[in-house]
């Protein structure tokens, strides 16, 4: 048994998940989602307190602290390479990052993702997305943590913690999805084709506790409808198969069919009380608290989990 804890810092709200890896599943034994809302989240020093208090007033678990980034700092790229093995892929995709990046791969981290499948010629191929970040980004993320006494195992970016979801809850058979997980002040977007990222896109700017609940459907609306006609335009793809909603409104009843009404394809929200509730995936509340609360019942306890799928993606696959 291994416990892993992910901690996924969205401006000032800390999303925390402590979970135990057993050979039968995942088990959920804590979890935190608080926003504070007096601290600048641009602030390191005062990030850094906070995630200090947080973690040791809720006893979390500092053994195998996973996190991820997202936003301005990492940059992504979408390339094909022949079929090879993974040591020389890792090779193979530095040379190509070398040739992408604005700054020289020595100064960059760098992680990937990738499918295989049979190009037009019937060769084998790998569709390949990686991700590269500054060193001086990742070092000045890495001080909030280390002066909370908490080290990283592991840093990935969000997207691909999106995609390690997603995987989870498809099989590993990712058809044709549009993803878009909705935080108070982000709305990231994710297509997916054939188990291979083809799009992704950040919105920020705005801040939805200041918005109506139907200004900001109209807003998710209009921004998915304009994703997906940039993400059409002047190519030959088939449609989009589900949009699949995530973050803070969940639990809203109209939220799938207002969206669905509005960009006219298929929608469905999922949620880690939707996967708890379901028993179809091996991921269930450890004795710790199925002894004090009850799924079905104690919704107020759970609620909070309701905006944690993409904390939970840190996890998956470890």
């Amino acid at each position: 048994m291994k416990i892993y804890t992910a901690i996924e810092i969205d401006y000032n709200q800390f999303k925390i998940l402590e979970v135990y890896k057993k050979r039968n599943g995942y088990f959920l034994n804590n979890f935190i989602n608080t926003t504070i809302s007096e601290i600048d989240y641009r602030d390191a020093d005062s990030v850094s307190v906070n995630l200090k208090k947080i973690i040791n007033e809720n006893g979390i678990s500092k053994k195998n602290v996973l996190t991820s980034i997202d936003g301005n700092m990492i940059r992504s790229f979408n390339f094909t390479l022949p079929d090879m093995p993974p040591s020389d892929l890792k090779i193979a995709i530095k040379y190509e990052l070398k040739k992408l990046l604005p700054f020289p791969l020595s100064q960059s981290i760098f992680d990937y993702i990738y499918s295989g499948k049979t190009d037009e010629t019937g060769n084998s191929v790998l569709n390949i997305t990686a991700f590269a970040v500054n060193e001086e980004d990742i070092n000045n993320f890495t001080k909030i943590f280390t002066a909370a006494g908490i080290r990283i195992r592991s840093i990935e970016c969000k997207t691909v913690s999106i995609y390690n979801g997603i995987r989870y809850l498809s099989n590993n058979n990712i058809t044709h999805l549009l993803f878009c997980d909705i935080g108070y002040k982000t709305v990231k977007i994710v297509i997916f084709f054939n188990d291979t990222i083809n799009l992704e896109r950040t919105i920020d700017g705005m801040d939805f506790r200041n918005m109506s609940y139907g200004d900001s459907l109209n807003f998710i609306a209009e921004e998915l409808k304009r994703t997906a006609d940039f993400y059409f335009a002047g190519k030959s793809l088939p449609q989009i198969e589900e949009i699949i909603l995530t973050g803070i409104f969940f639990g809203k009843k109209d939220l799938g069919a207002k969206i669905s009404e509005a960009v006219n394809l298929k929608t469905d929200s999922i949620s880690l009380i939707n996967l708890l509730k379901s028993q179809k995936y091996p991921f269930y509340l450890s004795k710790k608290l199925t002894k004090r609360h009850d799924i079905e019942s104690d919704y107020e306890f759970f609620k909070p989990l309701g905006e944690m799928w993409t904390t939970f993606g840190i996890i998956i696959n470890r």
